[in-house]
């Protein structure tokens, strides 16, 4: 059964009132305010994959989570908490549809509601791959299915977070080498669309940062190649040969090292997961 046990399940929907969620969070954070030196981190997209592997390794360094799913019933589900069913404390679960403006407004409130919170990183991961997407075949309906995913999304989900009170530190997004018009990859026949949804997402990144500073608001704003993954969505048969595949746990290991050792100087900035900056 792939459902989310509910004691793992912060945003049970039907099953929990609004003001019995809300108090069901502040017991969370009041349960571990003791321990000055947790971090609190949210993991945007958490049900497999990169976010998946994001919050198991979190949870062996003893940092506090909040993740998002799709859906109680998603097919990887199970991995997530299996993950944390061990140490619910440390890890609590909310429903998040980033295609839905109505899903993440209110994911937002819950979080809003909560006295006192901080977020030291939120990680924005959520995003998929339909192969092939050939600009010269795909089709409207498929076209907006990826920017609404890889770039309208993301983008909302850290707007609606920075119009709180929120304190957060960095918000760093799952971008791509597909991405960057400077380096473009010709290779990459059947990526027209995810590849103009992470240029999308790279522009809007370089946008939010650029606001932010003129705001004189002092969260980071980074944007993550994460490598040659394999994972389910890699999991394609292409035309090219794919150099330098690593495995999640080698990819979420040396990111959060990137992700933490970013300052303020470098908000607006696209980095690899081997700390290299890398070309727009």
């Amino acid at each position: 059964m792939n459902q989310i046990p509910n004691v793992l399940y912060a945003d049970e929907g039907e099953q929990l009132s609004a003001g019995n969620n809300q108090w069901f969070l502040k017991s969370w954070l009041a349960s571990l305010t003791p321990q000055a030196d947790f971090t609190t981190w949210l993991i945007v997209g958490a049900s497999r994959g990169i976010g998946l592997e994001f919050v198991r390794q979190l949870l062996a360094r003893g940092e506090r989570i909040i993740a998002t799913v799709r859906e109680p019933w998603a097919s990887h589900a199970s991995g997530l908490w299996g993950q944390a069913g061990s140490d619910h404390g440390r890890c609590q679960m909310f429903l998040v549809d980033i295609l839905s403006e109505d899903s993440i407004i209110k994911f937002v409130a819950q979080l809003a509601a909560v006295p006192n919170l901080k977020i030291d990183y939120v990680v924005i991961n959520a995003g998929v791959l339909r192969y092939p997407n050939r600009a010269t075949e795909l089709s409207f309906d498929e076209f907006a299915f990826h920017l609404h995913t890889n770039t309208i999304g993301p983008i909302i989900t850290a707007q609606k977070l920075l119009q709180t009170n929120i304190p957060i530190g960095t918000i760093a997004f799952m971008s791509s080498d597909s991405g960057s018009q400077g380096n473009f990859r010709e290779m990459e026949d059947g990526f027209a669309a995810y590849a103009a949804s992470k240029a999308a997402l790279n522009m809007a990144i370089r946008h939010l940062a650029a606001e932010l500073k003129r705001k004189d608001d002092d969260t980071i704003i980074l944007a993550m190649h994460p490598g040659e993954v394999q994972t389910d969505m890699a999991n394609i048969n292409v035309t090219w040969d794919v150099q330098g595949i690593i495995t999640p746990e080698e990819s979420v290991l040396k990111m959060l090292a990137v992700i933490q050792s970013k300052g303020l100087q470098h908000s607006g900035t696209f980095w690899t997961y081997e700390n290299k900056p890398y070309v727009w």
